[in-house]
């Protein structure tokens, strides 16, 4: 495990778990949430790091095509465990969802961030914040509200899983692709234009 990366996990889970024991029930699931993405983008970061330097793809062609369905399958995980052993409401599943995903994002702009300051600018980090934080919180919300219909229904739960677990790796391998190419601002501020009409939307039908 990189030594930075361990010290950035410890600076921000030890405060989130003093928040967690200290908050009530409906406050604390977020937190809870938020601390499973952060936990788990610290193990993804370790096994892309093992699965690339096993393999013989290049960097791009690595974070656009196996990156994405290893981090989305990851972060489902904590969603389906939730989604099977508490039976959450929809608006409940939606607002874990996006707390694993926004956990996520903390921890991976965090290690991106001190892995490179010098060469990255106030304004693209802005960008990535937001950018990234929505595109994670999009692909896990994804597979929430897709689970909340699935999980209870064990003839369509495989198949229903795979389609949600697809859709989310294939907006994630986008925005990844549009990042790492000459539209990379295109790239940070497609999950700002897909999310914000998309909470807007479930706000109106009273889901979220």
């Amino acid at each position: 495990m990189d030594y930075l990366n361990a010290l950035l996990f410890i600076s921000m889970i030890a405060p989130t778990a003093m928040m967690i024991v200290v908050c009530k029930d409906r406050a604390r699931l977020p937190l809870v949430f938020i601390s499973f993405g952060m936990i788990v983008a610290l193990a993804c970061g370790e096994l892309n790091t093992i699965v690339y330097e096993a393999s013989s793809f290049s960097q791009k062609y690595f974070t656009s095509n196996v990156t994405p369905f290893i981090e989305e399958v990851f972060k489902a995980f904590p969603i389906l465990m939730y989604a099977f052993v508490l039976k959450p409401s929809r608006q409940q599943l939606l607002e874990v969802s996006l707390a694993v995903g926004v956990g996520f994002a903390i921890m991976e702009n965090a290690c991106v961030f001190a892995a490179s300051a010098s060469a990255i600018s106030i304004w693209i980090a802005l960008l990535r914040g937001f950018g990234a934080g929505m595109m994670h919180g999009l692909c896990t919300m994804a597979v929430g509200f897709g689970m909340s219909f699935v999980h209870s229904h064990r003839t369509v739960f495989l198949a229903g899983t795979l389609a949600l677990l697809s859709i989310a790796s294939i907006y994630h391998g986008t925005y990844n692709i549009l990042v790492q190419s000459g539209y990379q601002v295109i790239g940070f501020l497609l999950p700002m234009a897909t999310f914000v009409p998309l909470v807007i939307g479930l706000k109106k039908k009273q889901i979220l």
